[in-house]
């Protein structure tokens, strides 16, 4: 496997390098691990989401806050130098065809890296790690082209401020539910573990994937093909008409509904706010 460490990137760097190499991958790719963190803070759109619906705009130009849409479906997220990056690109072909295989195999080192730090980290639903019941990572994943592609986060500490202000939300008692709802169902490093290594976290964790997927990480560079690929991504996620995409599917409304973890969401009802469990 080809290793990726990148450490602190441009912030569309880290968003943009594993569209390339996804784009780019053919049987002859080698599968890839890339460990980053951005340098500066940005939203992350889903691809099946509709920018009006979840992102109030006008406060992200107030904030100068960039708005990057993913071709990897799943929520809305903020993300910043306070993430850690982990993000793999393997050949479809060298992979299970049963997408909770996939993360169960793919995702085996962010759990025994948070568990070698002592915490109680566990997979739920597929796709979501915790610690101690609580969310410690956003994780999505999809097809593209020839590649699965696997991505999330480790959250080192996270701007609740920040994420509950951009959200489109239907009135502030949704705002306000959410916002404790999320503080309540995320969980961090910083939280938990105060005086932890970042270093000797990324470290970890880039031991854990050769490890856990009993394959040796050896460390490499994109192509000039992939940074082709990467650069004209880059310059098409933060484009206007990308970002519009399924504008013209129904009337902008604010959202209605917000997933705040596994099987934890929060309802608009009638002027109020409903937390939904289960």
């Amino acid at each position: 496997m080809r290793l990726l460490r990148l450490g602190i990137v441009d912030s569309p760097l880290s968003q943009a390098l594993y569209h390339g190499i996804a784009e780019g991958m053919t049987a002859g790719t080698p599968d890839t691990v890339i460990v980053c963190r951005p340098r500066t803070p940005y939203l992350s759109l889903g691809y099946h989401q509709r920018l009006e619906e979840f992102i109030d705009t006008d406060e992200c130009r107030r904030r100068d806050l960039p708005v990057f849409r993913r071709r990897v479906g799943g929520g809305l997220t903020y993300l910043d130098s306070g993430q850690l990056f982990y993000q793999c690109i393997f050949h479809h072909s060298r992979l299970a065809s049963a997408s909770g295989a996939i993360y169960e195999r793919l995702l085996a080192a962010p759990v025994a890296t948070l568990r070698r730090f002592g915490l109680d980290a566990t997979l739920r639903a597929d796709n979501e790690i915790e610690v101690d019941g609580r969310r410690v990572a956003g994780v999505g994943g999809a097809r593209l082209g020839e590649a699965c592609v696997v991505v999330g986060n480790i959250l080192m500490s996270f701007d609740f401020e920040t994420m509950t202000a951009v959200w489109n939300a239907p009135g502030e008692p949704f705002r306000r539910l959410a916002g404790e709802t999320l503080r309540e169902r995320l969980i961090t490093l910083e939280e938990r573990l105060p005086e932890f290594d970042t270093d000797g976290l990324e470290a970890t964790l880039t031991q854990e994937f050769g490890r856990c997927l009993n394959r040796p990480l050896e460390a490499g560079e994109p192509t000039e093909a992939e940074w082709d690929l990467t650069r004209a991504f880059s310059r098409k996620m933060r484009s206007p008409e990308y970002l519009a995409m399924h504008a013209d599917e129904q009337p902008a409304q604010p959202m209605a509904r917000l997933k705040i973890a596994a099987g934890v969401f929060v309802h608009a009802d009638e002027g109020d706010a409903q937390l939904v469990v289960g």
